[in-house]
């Protein structure tokens, strides 16, 4: 089955174009705070299905695109940063329900050693399944610099 992860929130545009093959240790791009961010973090979700257009959490809110927690899981570990990552906002955490209104099917992660160094804001691909980035967006008034990287879970490196 295929899903979308994005990454978003990025310092910058993704060097990656449309089409590029991403494969398990490669940087996809560093961590920033782009877009409607208050703060340097990476926020991370993963729906069903290839995706080639921008959505917001209310689209997966009302199911479209539909997002799979059980395979974003799996891109929350050390790998990520090269570092233990710290969750700031848990997937629907209940605070942030409470502040937006709306539920979060996401995390919002750093690395654990965010304060005493930059060095861990490069996001690697972490997953032994290859990616295809599908999507290359910028939005200012939203999610900023964000890279949406598409993978198969039948095939494997």
């Amino acid at each position: 089955m295929k899903y979308t992860v994005r990454f978003a929130h990025m310092k910058n545009a993704p060097a990656w174009k449309v089409g590029d093959v991403i494969k398990r240790g490669d940087i996809i791009g560093v961590m920033g705070s782009t877009g409607k961010s208050t703060a340097t973090h990476l926020h991370i979700d993963c729906v069903e299905g290839e995706i080639k257009k921008p959505f917001m959490l209310n689209d997966m809110n009302k199911g479209n695109p539909k997002p799979n927690k059980n395979q974003l899981f799996f891109f929350i570990d050390e790998e990520l940063f090269g570092v233990e990552p710290y969750i700031t906002t848990g997937y629907n955490d209940p605070d942030y329900f409470a502040e937006f209104g709306k539920w979060h099917p996401a995390y919002d992660v750093v690395p654990a050693d965010r304060h005493e160094t930059t060095k861990h804001f490069p996001i690697h691909w972490n997953r032994s399944y290859p990616g295809i980035v599908s999507l290359i967006v910028d939005e200012p008034k939203g999610y900023g610099h964000c890279i949406y990287i598409t993978f198969d879970t039948e095939v494997r490196q």
